[in-house]
């Protein structure tokens, strides 16, 4: 059985079919943008002549090099900012830690000054301080300890 293919009407369906008018528009923008490309490099050309890229590319570079002295300055401001603001924060730990330092010294002298002069409180204040450093450990309470007697029967 030998089918009549009507070419013309295979033609006509084919043509009708989107994707097939999507190529054929394609194509034919192409061709007229390569149609119309020596007009446009010309035009170009007028517009920017070659003579004129050096002073364009100057004006680029300057432009690049302001920005950036621009950026570094900002830079620059905040780092020192930073800098003041952390010697600053400094400053105030070494004097709360002086301060600190001199209190203990001031106290553990005392302390001492009375243990010398043998003033019956100091001995009680030197084993309260010892057995309060026994009991913390790693900032941990011990349980408590009974005291063992020495004395004999």
């Amino acid at each position: 059985m030998y089918r009549n293919i009507d070419v013309m009407t295979e033609m006509r369906k084919l043509t009708d079919s989107k994707p097939v008018q999507a190529v054929a528009g394609a194509g034919v923008l192409a061709s007229q943008t390569l149609k119309d490309l020596p007009g446009r490099l010309v035009r170009w050309g007028t517009e920017n002549p070659v003579t004129s890229l050096p002073s364009r590319a100057t004006g680029y570079a300057q432009t690049a090099q302001a920005r950036a002295n621009g950026y570094v300055q900002t830079a620059q401001t905040r780092a020192n900012g930073y800098v003041q603001t952390a010697q600053a924060r400094a400053n105030g730990y070494v004097a709360t830690a002086r301060t600190r330092a001199a209190d203990g010294y001031d106290m553990l002298a005392a302390r001492g000054q009375k243990a010398l002069n043998g003033q019956p409180g100091a001995a009680q204040a030197k084993s309260t301080t010892a057995t309060q450093g026994k009991t913390a450990l790693n900032g941990k309470a011990k349980g408590k300890t009974t005291s063992r007697s020495t004395a004999s029967h």
